[in-house]
């Protein structure tokens, strides 16, 4: 595991409760994994989401327009860095933010500028948290976007990692819905996302995730497609992380494509 790049992203649905809290006990245990790894020679990016649903949770009300899901977002992105910068710094471990837009991935300038930073903050121990910058951005806050999905992978990209890791509410995909269909069984592996594995997939919209199993398996696919082993699984599972990253077989892996 030692010297191995991962990136791991965690969705709203994980961060939070149903009724749009902020699950402290499931942040607390996702860092304490990832810090447990870091102290032991992984490098992690984390890119995470959930500043919309704590801005509204402060704010006390529910954002529908655009406006006031960037306001929402401004003030949720304190919240969770605070939160983040507390539990990580218990592991002695420093956190650094980098918000961007899908401008970063796209100029050249600014795409080596974002990697650029990445790499500076892994050289001195730190842990990236990435996010959306929603609070200056539109064309992030709607569906083309995900929650976060695409990001995580355009950053698993862009440091070339070995590994991107979805965490969600579900455990991966299955051969059905599994809410419906008590047949229905978890695909622990995919060798190739084909048209063919995408229609399996039944998503439903909860009014907080900006994605769903359809956005995750597409990511996938292309980060797949760069050489980059990703994983899909349920973020509140005991030692999901660890797991993971040391090999054991959890959730849905899709197998990366040889460079």
């Amino acid at each position: 595991m030692t010297n191995t790049l991962a990136v791991i992203k965690i969705g709203t649905n994980t961060l939070t409760t149903p009724d749009a809290q902020l699950d402290l006990n499931v942040m607390r245990n996702l860092v304490s994994q990832m810090g447990e790894a870091i102290t032991r020679g992984q490098k992690l990016i984390l890119v995470t989401s959930g500043a919309i649903t704590c801005g509204a949770q402060a704010l006390e009300f529910k954002p529908k327009s655009i406006t006031e899901k960037q306001a929402a977002a401004a003030v949720g992105q304190i919240l969770l860095m605070q939160q983040y910068t507390q539990f990580f710094g218990e592991k002695g471990i420093q956190v650094g933010q980098i918000l961007l837009t899908k401008d970063c991935m796209q100029d050249p300038i600014r795409k080596r500028n974002t990697q650029n930073t990445i790499s500076t903050l892994l050289e001195h121990g730190a842990i990236p948290i990435i996010n959306e910058n929603d609070s200056v951005a539109t064309d992030e806050i709607g569906a083309k976007f995900g929650d976060n999905d695409e990001l995580s992978a355009s950053v698993a990209k862009l440091v070339q990692a070995d590994q991107l890791i979805l965490l969600t509410d579900i455990d991966g995909l299955y051969t059905a819905n599994p809410k419906l269909d008590p047949t229905a069984t978890l695909i622990s592996d995919i060798p190739v996302v084909t048209p063919e594995i995408l229609a399996l997939v039944q998503d439903t919209d909860n009014g907080r995730s900006r994605g769903g199993m359809t956005s995750k398996l597409t990511c996938a696919k292309d980060a797949a497609q760069a050489g980059i082993t990703v994983t899909l699984a349920n973020g509140r599972k005991p030692e999901v992380i660890r797991d993971i990253l040391i090999g054991v077989s959890v959730g849905t892996r899709v197998a990366r494509h040889d460079k």
